[in-house]
Order: structure tokens, then C-alpha cells, then sequence
């Protein structure tokens, strides 16, 4: 039943204004899932990007670290005989030190005792 005076095609002003914001919430929507795909997809490439940056860092840290393991055994290995050579100079050079105390030592007695 119909009420008196009412058309079955006629809207309401709120009725229109309602069929427009839905339309254009509509319109809104359609625009908008591009946008947000499009922020997603650069939030994604920015994750991935850091990612492999971090990857790389740690790929560097380790081959920096592996190359002064490497230094430092060539060096260990390259000071071993100048060590063991200033070892045998500076035994050489305390001995000679001690024979001189000890001869000094005898000259002194030799003066004071005649002997």
C-alpha cells in the first residue's frame, strides 16, 4: 500500500543526498585500494631493502674480520724469528753485563787483598 500523495519514484532530498555520499564513498573506495597497494608495495621494497642491506653488513663485518684473523697469524708468524732473535741478543747483551761485574768484582778484591 501506498501512502496518499506519494509517488513510488519520487526521493526525498535526504534521500538523495544519501544515494550521492554513497556513490561517492564508493568512487573513494575504488580510489583508494590503488593507493594503498601502492604504499604496501613501497613499504614491501623498503623492508626488503633493508634487509639485504643488513645482510651486507653482515657479510662485510665477517670478511673484515676474517682478513685480520689472517694478517694477524701472517704477523705472529713473520715476528716469531725477530723475537726469538732479540730473546738470544738481549740474553747475549745481560750475560756480558754479568761478566763485567764479575770481572769488575774480581779486579776490586784483587786490589783491596792483594790476592
Amino acid at each position: 500500500m501506498r501512502a496518499k500523495g506519494t509517488r513510488a519514484w519520487s526521493l526525498t532530498p535526504a534521500a538523495v543526498i544519501l544515494l550521492a555520499l554513497a556513490g561517492s564513498v564508493g568512487l573513494a573506495g575504488a580510489q583508494a585500494k590503488p593507493a594503498a597497494d601502492s604504499v604496501a608495495e613501497g613499504a614491501r621494497k623498503i623492508v626488503q631493502g633493508v634487509q639485504e642491506t643488513a645482510k651486507s653488513i653482515g657479510k662485510t663485518l665477517t670478511e673484515g674480520a676474517t682478513e685480520v684473523e689472517q694478517r694477524a697469524k701472517v704477523a705472529s708468524a713473520e715476528s716469531k724469528p725477530a723475537a726469538e732473535k732479540l730473546e738470544k741478543s738481549a740474553q747475549g747483551f745481560g750475560e756480558s753485563i754479568w761478566e763485567g761485574m764479575k770481572s769488575a768484582g774480581r779486579s776490586l778484591q784483587k786490589f783491596f787483598t792483594g790476592s
